[in-house]
Order: C-alpha cells, then structure tokens, then sequence
C-alpha cells in the first residue's frame, strides 16, 4: 500500500511538473511573440523615421542645391551645416561644404552628397517622385548628378551662368 501512495504522489507530481513546464514553455512563446510584434512596431516606427528623416535631410539637401544654383556660397555653407546635424553618413561631404566659401569645392562636395541622397532616394519609399538629373559639363566636363524634387532643370553645378543646362535621367518613384 506505501508503494501504491508513493507510486500515486509521484505520478501527481511529475503531471504538475509537466503541466507547469508545458505552461512556462507557451508564456515563453507568447512572450516570444509578443516580443516580435514588439520588435516589428519597433522597425515600422524607425521605418517612419526614416522616412521622416529622409524628407527633413532631403530638404536640406534641397536647399543647398537651391544656394548652389544662385551662386550663393554662405547660404550653402549654413545649409550643410544643418545637414551635418541630420546625417552622420553625410558628415563628411556637407562638412566640406560648410567649410569652403569657394563655390567650386562646393559643387565638388554636392556631388558626393547627391550620390548619398540617390543611394537613399532608391532604396526609400517616397510619396513624390524625385528626379535624377546629369549636367555633362559640371565639375570641368567630368559631368555630374543631383537630385530634385522638380522636372524642371536647375543646374546647381553650373548656377546662374547656365542654370536650365542638364537633363533628366531618372524619375524615381518607390
């Protein structure tokens, strides 16, 4: 009869056990997967960042190819020193920018930028399209691109001495 109860208690206790493992191994899935869907807001959240990001350094993108086009050197020195603040990938070329008052170096610099914000322009999701426009003649006939948010040609490369040259070489729309 001991054998029996002892028999009996230890089968009671290795069900609880079970049951209570069984039990932690589901909380741990549905923390598991709360985690995940926790996770997954938290990538959508940094995806609308990005793209909040992308328009905020987008626009000042925008505005130092606007002073570019108007030969306005100080406006985009203080505009690159915006896009410093906004983008550590950009550090470098908008520090080159803001720290040259000769409007050449700084054709030279947005030239890099404009591939960085390409680069960023094809692999984000846009509301807009944007344009990818070449002038061959920028930087002494090496040729050069940028980006705008308009069709219409204003050239940051060659400013007010010929700001309609260049064309459209891309529409990009994600």
């Amino acid at each position: 009869m001991n054998i029996l109860k002892i028999s009996t208690v230890a089968v009671v206790v290795f069900s609880l056990m079970s049951f209570t493992t069984s039990c932690n191994q589901m909380g741990n899935k549905n923390d598991r997967h709360m985690m995940d869907e926790t996770m997954e807001n938290s990538s959508m959240g940094n995806m609308m960042n990005q793209e909040t990001d992308f328009e905020s350094i987008m626009a000042s993108y925008s505005s130092i190819k606007d002073a570019l086009v108007a030969d306005d050197s100080e406006t985009a020195r203080q505009k690159a020193k915006e896009l410093m603040k906004m983008s550590p990938d950009m550090q470098r070329s908008a520090k080159a920018i803001a720290e040259s008052d000769d409007l050449s170096e700084q054709r030279k610099y947005f030239s890099e930028l404009s591939s960085m914000m390409y680069q960023m322009a094809k692999n984000g999701n846009l509301d807009v399209p944007i344009y990818w426009n070449n002038c061959p003649m920028a930087l002494n006939g090496q040729g050069a691109n940028w980006l705008s948010m308009n069709e219409k040609i204003r050239n940051p490369y060659m400013g007010q001495k010929m700001p309609g040259c260049g064309s459209v070489q891309e529409t990009i729309t994600n």
